[in-house]
C-alpha cells in the first residue's frame, strides 16, 4: 500500500520572476528623440536669460587662472574671511578647475554650450544607474527634465547635477569600491558628502571608508603633476574663510530662511544648528532601517549638514524619490516636482525628502546583520534584484 502511494511533487519555492517593464525602453527612446527635437530651440532661448553659464563663468575663469597663474583661486577668498554668494568666485577644490581646462580651449561661448550638452548626457546616464526598475528610471528622466532644480542647474551651469550623478553610482555600488570611490570625487565638490562616510562607520563598513581615503589620496595623487600641491592648501585656506553665510541671496539654509521670515539675527543662527540635530537625528535613525533607506536619508541630510543651501542643491531628491517609488510608494517618482515651490518652502522640502524613505517598504535584513555585529551586508546586486526583478540596467 506505501510502495503504491505516489510522493507528492516538489514545491517550486522559486520566487515568481517580476514582470519585465517591456515598454519602458520603447518609451525612453521615444523621450530622448523628441528631447534632441526640442533641445535646440530650448537652448535658443535659454542663451538669451541673464542665468545663462551664470556658475559655468567661475570654473571657466578658474580654469583659466589655473593655466595663467597656477592656482584657481582669487586673493578674495584666500586674504580673509568672505561672505558667497557674488558672481564668479571659485569655492570648489583645484579638480573641478582642472576638468574645465580642455574646455576654455573653445573659448567661453562654445565652452558654455558644450558644458550643457555634457551635463544633459549625464542625467541620462543618473537616471540609466539608478538601481530601481525600468518605468522608475524613465519616469524619472521625465520628471528631472521638468523639475525647477534640475532646469536652473543646467541653465546656471552648475555642478549639482555631477553631485547627483557620484550619489547615485554610490547607491548602485553601494558599500562597494566603487561607491567608496563615487563618494571620494564627490568630496572634491561637495565636502558635505563626507557624511556618507560617517554613516559608513556607523554602520561599521570599514572596507567602504578605505575606498573612499584611497580615492581621496590617489586624486590628489593624480593631479600633482598639473596643479601642485600648493592649490590644495588654498582650498582649504578657502573652506576655513567661508563666513557669515546667514542672510546671503538665494542661501536657504534653514538660518537665512528664519531670517527671511522675520526672526530675528541673533536666533536665526538656532535655527541652522536645529537643522544640524535634525539631520543627524534622521542619519541615526535611519540605523534601524536597511542600507538604501539610510543612504536616501542621509544623502538627504547632506544638505541640511551645510551653511549654504541653493536651490539647484534639491537635484538630491532624485534619490529618495526613486527609492520610494521602487519600493511601494509610486508617489515618490513625482518628488523633485516640490523644486518648484516656493523658495521659503524648499527648506520644507529638504527636511521632507530626508523622512519620506521612512516611509518606503523596508528590506530589514541588513539593519539585523548590523544589531548582530555582521562583517558584510547581502551583494547591492543581489539586494537590487530581490526588489525589482529587472532594473534595466
Amino acid at each position: 500500500m506505501i510502495g503504491l502511494m505516489r510522493p507528492n511533487p516538489p514545491v517550486d519555492v522559486r520566487r515568481p520572476r517580476a514582470r519585465s517593464d517591456w515598454w519602458a525602453l520603447p518609451v525612453l527612446f521615444f523621450g530622448l528623440v523628441v528631447i534632441a527635437l526640442l533641445i535646440v530651440p530650448v537652448i535658443q532661448g535659454a542663451q538669451q536669460t541673464a542665468g545663462w553659464g551664470y556658475d559655468f563663468r567661475a570654473y571657466f575663469d578658474a580654469a583659466t587662472r589655473l593655466v595663467q597663474t597656477g592656482s584657481p583661486y582669487q586673493l578674495e577668498t584666500l586674504s580673509g574671511p568672505f561672505q558667497p554668494g557674488p558672481a564668479g568666485l571659485y569655492l570648489y577644490s583645484p579638480v573641478p578647475a582642472l576638468l574645465v581646462v580642455p574646455l576654455t580651449w573653445l573659448g567661453l561661448a562654445n565652452a558654455t554650450l558644450a558644458w550643457l550638452l555634457l551635463r544633459l548626457a549625464l542625467l541620462v546616464a543618473t537616471c540609466l544607474l539608478l538601481p530601481v526598475p525600468r518605468w522608475v528610471k524613465v519616469v524619472s528622466l521625465g520628471v528631472s527634465l521638468i523639475s525647477a532644480q534640475f532646469l536652473y542647474d543646467l541653465n546656471l551651469g552648475n555642478v549639482s547635477l555631477i553631485v547627483t550623478f557620484l550619489a547615485v553610482v554610490t547607491w548602485r555600488w553601494l558599500d562597494e569600491p566603487i561607491g567608496g570611490l563615487a563618494v571620494a570625487a564627490s568630496l572634491t565638490i561637495r565636502p558635505t558628502m563626507a557624511v556618507i562616510a560617517g554613516w559608513w562607520a556607523l554602520r561599521r563598513r570599514w572596507t567602504a571608508i578605505a575606498w573612499v581615503i584611497i580615492g581621496g589620496a590617489a586624486i590628489v595623487v593624480v593631479s600633482l603633476p598639473f596643479v601642485g600641491l600648493n592649490p590644495w592648501f588654498q582650498f582649504v585656506t578657502v573652506l576655513r574663510n567661508v563666513s557669515d553665510t546667514t542672510g546671503v541671496e538665494h542661501n536657504l539654509d534653514l538660518s537665512s530662511t528664519a531670517l527671511a521670515l522675520g526672526v530675528r539675527p541673533d536666533l536665526a543662527a538656532f535655527f541652522l544648528f536645529g537643522g544640524y540635530v535634525l539631520a543627524l537625528g534622521a542619519i541615526m535613525l535611519s540605523l534601524r532601517r536597511d542600507r538604501e533607506i539610510g543612504f536616501a536619508v542621509t544623502v538627504m541630510a547632506s544638505l541640511l549638514l551645510s551653511p549654504l543651501l541653493w536651490n539647484h542643491y534639491l537635484t538630491n531628491l532624485l534619490v529618495p524619490g526613486a527609492l520610494l517609488a521602487a519600493r511601494g510608494r509610486r508617489f515618490g517618482v513625482l518628488l523633485p516636482l516640490l523644486g518648484w515651490l516656493p523658495p521659503l518652502m524648499l527648506p520644507l522640502v529638504v527636511i521632507a525628502g530626508m523622512f519620506l524613505p521612512f516611509v518606503a517598504r523596508g528590506r530589514d535584513r541588513d539593519a539585523a546583520e548590523l544589531s548582530l555585529g555582521a562583517a558584510e551586508p547581502e551583494p547591492i546586486a543581489d539586494a537590487d534584484a530581490s526588489l525589482s526583478g529587472a532594473t534595466g540596467g
